[in-house]
């Protein structure tokens, strides 16, 4: 799923390093970020360019045995500072395997920000996506963890011989969408296997994912009708893939002409074909999509769960376990593709499993996309409660009272104090992330007129020589 619009002009320098090690195989060097922008962007502090790389390694598929996979590595760099903490990013759901953290699509740039705030940030693009062949396993938690897994054990093996720094051993790990899945899987995967002592995860933050794979996300799948209708295909692909128990065919599961149309987004080697032109081609009414006798086979079974569907899918359910460590899961209650539910069901489980530091996290009502931005800019602040800070780096506290802005929520205009009597740059965003209006201010008091915007969430991030401030605004009718 495309999150962040962000348009960032890059220079891309292709430098390859190979060596001799268990799980890299090789680092490209891609390009490198200033965190000028990202501060702008986000109103983070951050201190340090990013560079960025593709990483390919070694790890195992579905079948159990060896292959390859990529993923992009983002590390800080102009700074005298060797040693930080490991941050993951999990993406959102693809389809076409170059739509992916390595080929840097716009979500990689989540990565730069953490990176520009003192990560070192791995990206796994998963298997079947980037330069792993054949088809993604989607939302299949174990090789959503090993995938990820693998490809931080390669990245401390060039962090160590090649940029010769130093993993302090905290980790993080995010994500959103199918990333939310794929972080949960990560965390859980670790403490199961008791692997704390070689993954120390101090916190983790999945976002907006289907944790409740047979229970909230398999209402959508008996629902009447679903906006996403390629996601129910990619769960049904994806299980035969890994199974190989739930279909013989797309004809015994799917309509005609859908049968047909939907093989080439699913042959495992789709670099063109996107999600959004596979749910232009599917019917929303899920009746028109699956077959009756499919559909019914599957909701008799429910109680039993005695379906092969349904059995591959409590497989992959990440939500009712309990963890050591601390976990948000961040949700917005207008979400249309993942429904919220899967993170109030994960943390009543969790709870009554005796947790104790486990919380879902209402980012208020918006839409899928729309609740990116203010998730992971949580995250990261929350984050910044459990990790070790580079001694080397003068950090900068920021006053939150030095800017007033008011009215909020607001109708029609904003008025933003300044209280430093020096100037700062003051930004809007949008909840997509676009900025719609910016502006260098050095008055005491500064008026936005905003009423020629949709009603919804706005950011408004300000930066000044001490710090920066982001506020989170309400725009009514």
């Amino acid at each position: 799923m495309k999150v962040l619009s962000l348009i960032f002009c890059s220079l891309f320098l292709f430098k390859q390093i190979q060596v001799n090690s268990q799980f890299l195989v090789s680092a490209t060097f891609l390009n490198t970020t200033d965190p000028s922008t990202l501060s702008s962007f986000t109103g983070l502090d951050l201190t340090f360019d990013v560079d960025m790389y593709k990483i390919i390694y070694n790890t195992t598929g579905v079948d159990g045995q060896p292959t390859i996979a990529s993923g992009a590595f983002c590390t800080p760099t102009n700074t005298s500072c060797t040693e930080f903490p490991i941050g993951v990013y999990e993406h959102g759901t693809s389809l076409k395997k170059g739509d992916v953290p390595s080929r840097e699509v716009q979500e990689a740039y989540i990565g730069k920000i953490f990176a520009a705030g003192g990560y070192f940030v791995v990206m796994p693009d998963y298997l079947g996506m980037g330069d792993s062949p054949g088809l993604h396993p989607y939302c299949h938690a174990e090789t959503e963890a090993t995938a990820t897994l693998d490809m931080i054990k390669a990245v401390r093996e060039f962090i160590a011989n090649d940029l010769q720094m130093i993993d302090n051993g905290e980790l993080f790990l995010t994500g959103y969408s199918q990333g939310g899945h794929a972080a949960m899987a990560t965390h859980k995967y670790i403490e199961d296997n008791n692997l704390l002592n070689e993954f120390n995860v101090l916190a983790s933050a999945p976002c907006s994912g289907p944790y409740e794979i047979s229970g909230a996300m398999a209402d959508t799948i008996m629902a009447t009708s679903y906006s996403k209708p390629g996601y129910i295909v990619y769960i049904l692909a994806s299980y035969q893939l890994v199974y190989g128990n739930v279909f013989n065919s797309y004809s015994e599961i799917l309509h005609s002409p859908y049968d047909s149309i939907v093989v080439p987004f699913f042959n495992g080697t789709n670099t063109s074909l996107g999600m959004t032109n596979l749910n232009n081609q599917l019917p929303g009414i899920i009746d028109s999509l699956i077959l009756d006798s499919v559909m019914q086979n599957f909701v008799n079974s429910a109680s039993t769960l005695s379906h092969p569907l349904w059995q591959a899918m409590t497989d992959n359910d990440n939500h009712d376990w309990l963890p050591q460590r601390p976990i948000r899961m961040y949700y917005c209650t207008g979400d249309e593709q993942v429904t919220y539910q899967n993170a109030i069901a994960a943390e009543t489980a969790m709870l009554a499993n005796g947790a104790q530091n486990v919380e879902a996290i209402n980012m208020g009502p918006g839409m899928h996309n729309e609740c990116v931005f203010p998730s992971l800019i949580d995250v990261y602040n929350w984050f910044d409660n459990y990790r070790t800070s580079c001694s080397n780096v003068e950090t900068k506290e920021v006053n939150k009272k030095t800017f007033k802005v008011y009215p909020n929520p607001f109708e029609e205009s904003i008025y933003i104090e300044n209280k430093t009597n020096s100037p700062c740059l003051v930004s809007v965003f949008d909840s997509y992330g676009n900025v719609v209006f910016t502006k260098k201010e050095d008055s005491s008091i500064l008026h936005i007129d905003m009423q020629r915007f949709a009603s919804g969430f706005y950011f408004i991030a300000i930066v000044f020589d001490k710090g920066s401030q982001i506020t989170r605004l309400i725009k009514q009718k």
